[in-house]
Formats: C-alpha cells, structure tokens, sequence
C-alpha cells in the first residue's frame, strides 16, 4: 500500500510536486518559532504560529495549506476526490493566496510587537511558512494558468483542424531524398590503329 502510495506520488507532475513541497513547508513553518526573545518581565519566551497574537491567523494558514496538500494526496491513497479537476487549480490559487495574505498580516502584526518590544525578534518560522507559502502560490497560479489555457483550446479545437494540421505537417516537413541515380553504364574505349 505505502509503495503504491509512494510510486503514484513519485509520477506526479514537475510542478505538482513542488507546488505540494511548498505547502507542506509552509504548514511545517507554522510549528516553527514565529517571535522570541525576553518579553517586559525578563522571561525568555519563543511563540511558534499557533502562539502569541497570531494564533488564529496560523491555524487559518495550518488550514489552508492542508486543505492544498489534501487535494492532491487523498486522490492519492484511493479516497475520494476533494474537489473536481475542472475546479482544483482555481481552489488551490485562492488558498495559497489566501495563505500568503495571512502570513503577511502576521508578519506586520509581529514587525509592530518587535518595534515596541526591543528585546523580542522575528524568529525562521514565519519566514519558512512565506518561502512556502510563495513558492505553493507561484505554481499553483502557472498550473490555473495552464488550465484555462487548454480549455481556450478545447473550445476552438475543430475536427477538420486536426486534418489540416497533419496536411501542413506533411507540407513542412522536409522532402525525403530521391534515391541515387543509377551507375553510369560502363564505357567502352576502343582505340584506332
């Protein structure tokens, strides 16, 4: 079962896997340590995106991003299909980007706290769900793109096109090489006395 898995997983699309490897990096970022430092009592405390005033927007971005790997690994294992192929891609570029503008509101949340706090900063976390997060919105949008290109050309594609494409093909294509000319006949040279 988990080689099946893994060999279904493994023949997936270039931009299907990195588009996944961004979304799980981004949901792995929110455990990460998203602030730190010594707050007002001198404690040393670290917040992970589950903690401190943005809790609620990093279960949001844990939500989203599972909801985008989802998509694609429940199909996987033989479950049921989350979201209808006309539709994924479109789902998947409103969710990461949906993402992205929570990890951006956090960020300034967190820039604003450690410009009145001076002893706390911005710790990898956060920048971990971004890079992620950016990378799973980058290739989700080329693949929305993609498919809206392809049904622009199923709409347009006619039968007798694809006739008169193989026409122009055999039209483009370079001639075939006549074959050689035959051998000379042989000469006779009869000299005169």
């Amino acid at each position: 079962m988990a080689s099946n898995f893994f060999r279904k997983l493994l023949s997936l699309e270039l931009e299907e896997k990195i588009l996944n490897i961004g979304a799980f990096l981004s949901l792995i970022g929110v455990f990460f340590p998203w602030i730190g430092g010594q707050t007002l009592g001198g404690q040393d405390s670290s917040h992970s995106g589950f903690g401190f005033y943005t809790s609620f927007i990093g279960i949001v971005i844990f939500g989203l991003q599972l909801f985008v790997l989802l998509i694609t690994v429940i199909p996987l294992t033989g479950g049921p299909i989350l979201v209808r192929r006309r539709h994924r891609e479109a789902v998947r570029f409103m969710a990461t980007s949906q993402a992205i503008i929570l990890i951006l509101a956090s960020l300034s949340v967190l820039i604003k706290v450690t410009l009145e706090f001076s002893r706390m900063e911005i710790r990898f976390g956060i920048y971990v769900s971004l890079i992620g997060g950016l990378v799973a919105m980058l290739y989700s949008f080329l693949r929305f793109q993609e498919q809206r290109r392809n049904e622009v050309q199923e709409l347009f594609h006619h039968p007798e096109e694809q006739s008169k494409s193989v026409d122009k093909q055999e039209y483009f294509e370079a001639p075939a090489k006549p074959p050689p000319p035959p051998p000379p006949p042989v000469e006779e040279h009869r000299m005169y006395r």
